[in-house]
């Protein structure tokens, strides 16, 4: 059921696909609306087709204005901000949420949640992912309304493991599971690993991109935290910090190099050697799991939640919909963003792209989440594939673990925000490389305490510019 009304979204939309561009604030027509997303061009499929086209059909007179551009679309917000333009439905990431509330670039949406005919009942509300839906608080309002909640998980290959079993049948190692920890990581991916004569690398146990959010999750799990709670101090210097630089390090020696951001998607970045089976176990987002499928789609992997430490932390994100405050159309634009965050779009949007879950927790707990139909053009051409309802626990069960409160009561998943996170992750991002580079002098705690002086530079030297002191802070 839930799939052909995709399609039949997809179908009635394919010849009107036509994509205008982008025109400014101050139209004449107030049942116009213009959007603005990033994303791959198959990503049309939802985001035109089945959100804006679907509106056009559910209001009468409505009309969208539809484009899409890569991620320099949060570029041209501040841009069109600057001249007092903005799109009136527009994608952005919780990462720039804050900054663009500060700004006054998003407009307030509490009256439209709290307006008794077209707003969230508190239900509704509740149905968000709690831990994105508190962050969204700012003074009493929230400027946006979340889509989904990316997390990070432990991807591994079910025949390297078994191979392994067959091999050394008194010295097995088991799949990844929830009640994995640092040690069974790294023990597995020593044992995993192939070395030649000449210790080159025949296959590789563990791999993952050198950037923040490895380095967030182990910090998290070690009972650390990313700021203090006036988010003008950073607290990675700190012994969990230690503890999660170091164990970057111990894998180091167990995985292919360690790459940067810039190499995914390269021949040899670790996306592609675990789609091609060189590698056992490799840390990603919920985002990779399509793109494996589309590069190999007989590679026999699952997907298990994070090891964990002294916590239970897995790092997440989210994209959101929010308005622009230059928008003179917010009424109808709140009724788009509030129907394209509802429970039957939110299982849309798994359906279609399956990157991430939608930040709604019924849908995540529904049945209907456990499968999905997959995305195929009219040439027959693949872009997402279907994900049967006997892959589940596989492929997607792990992403519940987030969701699901420990012993506490309390949410693993977090996301990761604060007024200077883009400075903090920049700064974390340039620490790893240089932990992880031959020849290292430095010792970790200076990495680690670089890092943070490195950023609170860039705070105090903001705030003299805005005439206000510098943070006092006490070295730990």
């Amino acid at each position: 059921m839930r799939s052909s009304r995709i399609t039949l979204f997809i179908l009635a939309a394919a010849t009107i696909a036509c994509v205008i561009p982008y025109g400014g604030a101050g139209r004449a027509d107030r049942d116009e609306l213009e959007m603005t997303v990033w994303g791959m061009p198959f990503e049309d499929r939802l985001f035109r087709d089945v959100y804006a086209r679907g509106f056009e059909e559910r209001v009468q007179g409505a009309t969208i204005r539809y484009d899409r551009y890569d991620e320099s679309i949060i570029d041209k917000y501040f841009a069109w901000h600057v001249v007092g333009r903005g799109p009136d439905v527009m994608r952005i990431r919780i990462t720039d949420y804050h900054t663009f509330v500060a700004r006054g670039m998003i407009a307030d949406l509490q009256r439209f949640i709290d307006d008794p005919t077209l707003g969230l009942s508190a239900e509704e509300q509740q149905d968000f992912t709690p831990s994105i839906w508190a962050l969204l608080e700012v003074d009493g309002s929230r400027y946006a309304l979340p889509q989904d909640n990316a997390q990070y998980g432990l991807y591994y290959n079910r025949a390297i493991f078994a191979r392994y079993r067959e091999l050394h049948p008194d010295d097995p190692v088991a799949f990844p599971d929830a009640s994995w920890t640092w040690d069974d990581l790294r023990e597995a991916a020593r044992k995993l690993a192939i070395v030649d004569e000449r210790g080159n690398y025949i296959q590789y146990g563990m791999d993952f991109t050198l950037w923040s959010w490895p380095f967030m999750t182990f910090l998290a799990q070690a009972g650390g935290k990313l700021w203090d709670e006036e988010k003008a101090m950073t607290l990675i210097d700190s012994p969990a910090g230690l503890e999660a630089l170091q164990l970057i390090v111990d894998l180091l020696p167990h995985s292919a190099s360690m790459r940067s951001l810039s190499g995914v998607g390269s021949a040899s970045g670790p996306d592609k050697l675990f789609a091609g089976g060189q590698t056992a176990m490799m840390l990603d987002g919920s985002w990779r799991a399509p793109d494996l499928e589309r590069s190999n789609p007989g590679l026999d992997y699952a997907i298990a939640p994070l090891p964990r430490f002294r916590e239970k932390a897995v790092v997440s994100g989210s994209v959101l919909w929010s308005i622009s405050a230059h928008s003179d159309n917010q009424e109808m634009a709140w009724r788009m963003i509030r129907w394209m965050t509802g429970r039957e779009m939110s299982l849309a949007y798994w359906d279609l792209l399956r990157v991430a879950p939608p930040a709604r927790v019924s849908v995540m707990q529904s049945e209907a989440f456990r499968s999905t139909p997959g995305l195929v053009d009219e040439d027959g051409r693949v872009w997402v594939h279907p994900m049967p309802r006997e892959d589940f626990e596989a492929k997607a069960a792990w992403l519940l673990d987030a969701v699901t409160p420990d012993d506490r009561g309390l949410l693993p998943g977090f996301v990761p925000v604060a007024p200077y996170q883009k400075d903090l992750e920049d700064a974390i991002d340039a620490m790893l490389k240089r932990a992880v580079s031959p020849g290292r002098t430095e010792s970790l705690e200076e990495l680690l305490r670089r890092a943070a002086d490195s950023v609170h530079q860039i705070i105090d030297r903001d705030r003299r510019a805005r005439g206000l002191p510098a943070v006092e802070r006490g070295r730990r």
